[in-house]
C-alpha cells in the first residue's frame, strides 16, 4: 500500500531506534528553505496498528519533520507505506545514503544498520552467497563476512565492496560509550580518525578520547593520543611533526590546497583507494 497525504504533525511519532543523528544546525537551515521553497519531498510514514490510520510512525524523513515543525506548520506531506520493522529500516537507511550528505561516523552506522537488516532479511548473504533476488555472482563460502552482502549492495549505493567493509569494521570497533563522546565532534567527520580509533581496546578508546578533548592538551588526533600515550604522556618527535603538519593544512587557503593536492595528486589517490574512500 503506498498513498501520498497531508497528515497532521501530531499524528506522527519517531522511533527510538533511529539510524542517524539529529543535526539541528542543518534542520534549521532545511527550514528555512522550506519556508521559502515548500517540501519537495515527502517524508515516508507507515500506520501504526490498531490505530484505524488515526497514527503513524516515521520510517524517513525526520530532518524534513523537524524542519516543518519548526516553521510552526501543522501538517505534512508523507507517503504512507504498509512496511514491516525490517523494510522501514531498510528504506531509511537506503534513503540517507542516497542523499550523500551523512557526515563519517553516521555513514558507518547506516551501512552497518544495511548489513544488520539485509542479512536478517537475506540470511544466505551472511555466508557470502549472493541474494536470490539478485543475479551478483556466489561468493566463496570461506569469504569474509560482509564480503556477500558488500558484493551485491555496493552497487545500488554507490560505494565500493572495500569502503563498506571498513565502515562495517568500524561502527563494530568503536564501543557505545566512545560512540556517546564522538557525536558532534570533529573526529566523527574523520573516517580515518574513526578508523584509528576502532582498532583500539575499550580501555585505549576512553583514554585516548580523554586526551584529545582535554582542553589543556596539544593532541589533536588519535595517532598523536596513541603516541603520547605510549611515550608516558609525551609526543614523540614523529607525533609532533603529524600534528604540526596537521594544523598547516588545515589552516590552508583553498587555492593553496588544490595547488598542494595537485602537486601530490598521485599519492593522494593512493592513499583515497588504500582507506577505502575510492
Amino acid at each position: 500500500m503506498t498513498d501520498i497525504k497531508d497528515l497532521p504533525l501530531t499524528s506522527i511519532t519517531t522511533p527510538e531506534n533511529r539510524a542517524r543523528f539529529f543535526d539541528p544546525l542543518k534542520t534549521q537551515a532545511l527550514a528555512s528553505s522550506i519556508a521559502a521553497q515548500g517540501l519537495f519531498h515527502p517524508i515516508t510514514v507507515r500506520p501504526v496498528p490498531d490505530t484505524d490510520g488515526e497514527a503513524y510512525e516515521l520510517v524517513s524523513g525526520l530532518c524534513r519533520y523537524r524542519a516543518v515543525e519548526m516553521n510552526g506548520a501543522a501538517t505534512i506531506v508523507a507517503r504512507i507505506s504498509d512496511l514491516d520493522d525490517d523494510a522501514a529500516r531498510l528504506a531509511e537507511v537506503m534513503e540517507n545514503l542516497a542523499r550523500a550528505e551523512l557526515i563519517a561516523l553516521d555513514r558507518c552506522q547506516h551501512l552497518y544498520e544495511l548489513k544488520v537488516v539485509y542479512e536478517r532479511m537475506y540470511p544466505e548473504t551472511a555466508h557470502g552467497k549472493a541474494s536470490p533476488k539478485t543475479k551478483s555472482l556466489r561468493l566463496s563460502n570461506c569469504a569474509p563476512e560482509i564480503f556477500g552482502f558488500a558484493e551485491h549492495v555496493a552497487e545500488q549505493i554507490g560505494l565500493s565492496k572495500r569502503t563498506i567493509q571498513i565502515a562495517v569494521a568500524i561502527w563494530k570497533g568503536l564501543v557505545p560509550a566512545t560512540l556517546a563522546r564522538l557525536y558532534g565532534t570533529d573526529i566523527a567527520r574523520k573516517q580515518t580518525e574513526l578508523k584509528a580509533l576502532s582498532e583500539l581496546s575499550p580501555v585505549r578508546q576512553e583514554k585516548v578520547l580523554d586526551l584529545i578533548f582535554d582542553e589543556g592538551s596539544d593532541v589533536g588526533n588519535v595517532a598523536g593520543a596513541v603516541a603520547a600515550l605510549e611515550g608516558g604522556g609525551t609526543m614523540s618527535p614523529m607525533a609532533k611533526a603529524f600534528e604540526r603538519l596537521r594544523v598547516g593544512f588545515a589552516a590552508l587557503p583553498d587555492e593553496s590546497l588544490d595547488r598542494l593536492i595537485d602537486a601530490q595528486a598521485e599519492r593522494v589517490i593512493a592513499s583515497l583507494k588504500r582507506t577505502g574512500r575510492l
